[in-house]
């Protein structure tokens, strides 16, 4: 069995420091689970469609709908604390490349990690049907004008999120 130094990392942090009584990696769907707030999933998704194909993202490619694009989600560490203030959930996708982050050129990095981030929310909110999450992404070696574009992105998606409110509350999505 091979073993994922990243995920085993994100884990104990997930256990140890952020105190979380469930952790899972290699959290995968079940199609045999409901989806919730599918219209709203779809909105956002085509919002951001839009947003990121105008800045040159390609994120969706060939995904054209909420089912299809969640039906691949995969989390690499996720954390589920629970205390007296409420549930906080943790997600957090790794990328571990020896050479530094790199999923082709600057620009196919970029979309693959959006597209990461944003299916991470949209799970959150779809399968277990709230509205607030901590989503990390997380690689130990990301050139400086790669990690600048990412941390705009990433701001750019905490917004859009604000729009995937469950039971009339505010979404609260923060990405690290």
């Amino acid at each position: 069995m091979k073993i994922e130094i990243g995920e085993s990392l994100m884990y104990s942090w997930l256990k140890h420091i952020q105190k979380c009584q469930i952790v899972q990696t290699n959290w995968k769907v079940s199609p045999s689970w409901d989806l919730y707030e599918i219209e709203k999933l779809a909105g956002v998704m085509e919002i951001t469609k839009e947003e990121f194909l105008k800045q040159g993202y390609d994120i969706y490619k060939k995904n054209n709908a909420v089912n299809q694009l969640l039906k691949q989600a995969e989390i690499d560490a996720i954390g589920i604390h629970y205390s007296k203030e409420g549930v906080k959930l943790y997600c957090a996708d790794i990328a571990f490349h020896e050479n530094g982050l790199n999923y082709g050129p600057e620009n196919e990095t970029i979309s693959r990690v959006i597209k990461k981030i944003i299916r991470t929310a949209f799970c959150i909110v779809g399968y277990f049907g709230i509205n607030e999450g901590k989503i990390y992404f997380v690689s130990p070696k990301i050139s400086n004008s790669l990690e600048n574009s990412l941390s705009s992105m990433a701001k750019k998606i905490e917004g859009d999120c604000e729009s995937l409110s469950v039971n009339s509350q505010n979404s609260r999505f923060v990405i690290n």
